[in-house]
């Protein structure tokens, strides 16, 4: 990790370099952790200083020089330069974490699509018939009152029956509102 010390309206002293330096530690196992190495990661820290309102402002830009890329950005205000120093980089640390989480993610999602792409050839390779003919549930004719109480004794939600008035094949099924349905070919 490449460290960048600039100053607008304020002398960077080697104590504050060696401050900021040290507090960045903090962040070395996040960086490691998002598959990064330390020579892709690069840090520019600037401090500035408004003498109007005396305030103490420090920037933070990590810049990650790798083909997924991505800058984070952070900055704090403070009185006091060095608690400045400390939020800034609890909120880098919290950036790299959203970040981290986000990558696993990712490389998850890439694992599942590839794991789909694997199996879908072995299920092709089966031949199926798209259409299974199977034998008609009930064998004698009923009237339509009577397919409607063997449906609710069966609990079923449809149930093919031959009409006994017609002779043709006519289904019942129930609704969402409670009451029935037939079907029947023709018109």
């Amino acid at each position: 990790m490449r460290v960048e010390h600039v100053g607008k309206n304020i002398d960077v002293t080697e104590f504050i370099k060696s401050y900021t330096e040290h507090k960045l530690e903090r962040l070395k196992p996040y960086i490691k952790d998002i598959d990064l190495s330390d020579d892709s990661v690069q840090v520019r820290v600037t401090y500035s200083f408004e003498k109007h309102r005396h305030r103490n402002r420090v920037d933070i830009d990590v810049y990650f020089n790798t083909p997924g890329g991505g800058v984070i950005h952070a900055w704090e205000e403070s009185n006091d330069l060095y608690s400045a120093i400390d939020f800034v980089i609890d909120e880098v640390e919290r950036q790299l974490v959203r970040l981290k989480s986000r990558r696993k993610e990712e490389a998850r999602r890439l694992a599942r699509a590839e794991k789909m792409k694997q199996t879908v050839p072995q299920e092709e390779s089966i031949e199926r018939p798209l259409i299974v003919q199977e034998p008609m549930p009930l064998e004698k004719p009923l009237s339509v009152e009577d397919a409607m109480m063997l449906l609710e004794e069966t609990g079923a939600f449809f149930l093919p029956f031959r009409n006994a008035e017609t002779g043709e094949i006519n289904v019942i099924y129930r609704k969402k509102a409670g009451n029935y349905g037939l079907i029947t070919p023709g018109v």
